[in-house]
Formats: C-alpha cells, structure tokens, sequence
C-alpha cells in the first residue's frame, strides 16, 4: 500500500496500525454505516456496498479479516471507503482525487 502512495504522490492523512488497532464488528459498522459506498476488494473480485441499501451482515461479512477485525487497507476518501487489496483496484489510484 505504501508503494501506492508513493508512486502517486498521495500521504495518509490518518494512519492506524490494524495489527495493533483491532476494530470488531459493531465498531466497524459504527465507522462505515453511514458511508455513501464501501468498496470491497478480496482477491480477484470487487464488491460494492451501499450502507443505505445492503444488508449490514453481508457488509460486515466482506470488511471484516478472519480475526474479525476491520480488514487493511482500508482507506476512506470523501465518504467512501476503500477495503483490501486488489492491484486492479489501486491500479488507477480511485482515492486520488477524493
């Protein structure tokens, strides 16, 4: 990720250590509900959510690592929120200009 920002010339404004910094469930959901979209990368695949819309489970589902804990990265810009890593998804930067 920080490979990321350097190539593109961006600097986290606030940075938090997700190994250190654990964020369970209902902290989460506290922190992303009232998001406009959460964009959801895990492996190949992308998902988009709509806070308003979609089911609050199947959101926490796709955010949340295996230790339950807010996955990483997560970047927000504006009110969207960018979570894990998917090279085709930082490819062209969607955070950059938020």
């Amino acid at each position: 990720m920080q490979e990321v920002l350097d190539t593109h010339n961006l600097e986290a404004k606030d940075r938090t250590d997700a190994r250190k910094e654990k964020l369970e469930a209902d902290a989460v959901w506290d922190l992303i509900e009232s998001a406009e979209r959460i964009v959801v990368a895990k492996g190949k695949s992308i998902e988009t959510f709509v806070p308003a819309e979609d089911d609050r489970d199947s959101i926490l589902k796709a955010v949340l690592g295996r230790s339950g804990s807010l996955r990483a990265p997560t970047v927000k810009t504006g009110n969207v929120f960018f979570v894990g890593y998917n090279d085709a998804l930082y490819t062209d930067v969607p955070f950059a200009n938020g």
